[in-house]
């Protein structure tokens, strides 16, 4: 009985150090990146303990595929309901993966669980932001309260002051984080946006300008500093700033707008009426296209007189515009008793754009109407 005993203990041995060095070699593979061997070995042990669905989870997310990590995540949270690392990371990933009513109800019950635990309101401030929640902002002031540094709530709450005009409040909460961490992009450029919002130029500059040396880059940015230089009254440099704006965007209407009367202050008519005219031409609406997105509306609900109406105002907007002289014949077609005029609409159509290679599709519809209606006629006239 005792040789039994010992042979039964030294093969339940000799397979805990086997599992035992599995998972240290698994562990080793996720530790350089190979994830999918790393889940195999995972996955082949005798028994997976929560801590090993955790790890499962984490190499599966590593390797983008969400919907498994939440999956072995659920797992070590049904073998360990308190494991509050598993369940954190839960949480996480469903608000990564846009489920934020489910991670709203894992991170109420975290909260009580850990009330003093600032990423836990931090997180629930996010979901809730997301949920278009008003009361973000208050698990946002409640992670300040816990973590009086904490970079991101600091900035969620400065930005919810400076959308509330309260520029005070932005400016404190905004300089709090700088003090601490002068490199942090987001808050410079809202710290930027405060001091133009109050018309502090000269601060403003100076910070647009921080926000560039830090390698952001963008129309707006350049814009702003072109106005901003504008009503400190250095023309010259406005004019550069702006024009780095239009080569960012030069489809920016209020940047070519502004270019243009600063030129006029230059006395330089011609390039005056380049840029206000391009301002001019980007903010004129799309008629044409509104005017053919409501003939089609009214021809979804059958008025067909209002289609007309439309589609031949998107006409007189664009001429060659394929889609509204195409829907110009189906609502003619379908207005009109006398077959004549029903093909004389079709007839326009294929006149116009038969040889347009954009328009072949409608073209063979076109045609196929066509010889309906003179099939319709032939019939008719056989009567």
């Amino acid at each position: 009985m005792r040789i039994t005993y010992l042979i039964f203990l030294f093969l339940i041995i000799q397979r805990v150090e086997a599992q035992t060095s599995t998972l240290v070699l698994a562990d080793s593979l996720y530790a350089i990146g190979k994830y999918q061997k790393a889940i195999q070995l995972y996955n082949n042990q005798a028994t997976i303990s929560a801590t090993i669905y955790q790890k499962i989870a984490s190499a599966e997310k590593a390797r983008g595929n969400l919907t498994q990590a939440l999956a072995a995540y659920k797992k070590a949270i049904a073998q360990e309901p308190n494991l509050l690392v598993a369940r954190a990371n839960y949480a996480k990933l469903l608000r990564q993966t846009y489920q934020y009513k489910k991670a709203d109800s894992v991170y109420t019950e975290l909260i009580r669980l850990q009330p003093k635990n600032p990423d836990f309101h931090y997180q629930m401030g996010i979901v809730k932001q997301r949920l278009k929640d008003t009361t973000a902002v208050h698990y946002f002031r409640k992670t300040v309260k816990l973590d009086s540094l904490h970079q991101n709530a600091l900035y969620y709450l400065a930005k919810h002051f400076y959308t509330q005009k309260k520029f005070g409040k932005t400016e404190k909460l905004t300089q709090k984080v700088l003090q601490k961490n002068s490199l942090n992009l987001k808050v410079n450029l809202l710290s930027a946006q405060n001091a133009y919002a109050q018309k502090h130029y000269k601060t403003a500059i100076k910070r647009y300008l921080n926000v560039l040396n830090l390698g952001y880059q963008s129309a707006t940015v350049y814009e702003k500093l072109g106005a901003a230089f504008y009503q400190e009254s250095q023309i010259l440099k406005a004019i550069d700033f702006y024009k780095k704006a239009i080569r960012l965007d030069s489809q920016k209407a209020s940047a070519h707008a502004s270019l243009g009367k600063l030129y006029l202050l230059q006395e330089k008519p011609e390039k005056a009426e380049e840029h206000l005219l391009l301002a001019l031409l980007l903010s004129k609406p799309q008629l044409d296209e509104l005017y053919q997105s409501l003939g089609l509306t009214y021809k979804t609900q059958k008025d067909y007189k209002k289609a007309l109406h439309y589609f031949k105002l998107a006409l007189e907007e664009n001429p060659n515009k394929i889609r509204s002289q195409f829907e110009l014949a189906v609502a003619a077609d379908n207005y009109y008793a006398e077959l004549d005029t029903r093909l004389s609409y079709y007839k326009l159509f294929l006149n116009k754009f038969e040889s347009n290679s954009k328009a072949n599709y409608y073209t063979a519809l076109a045609k196929r109407r066509i010889s309906d209606i003179k099939q319709e006629k032939h019939l008719g006239s056989g009567q």
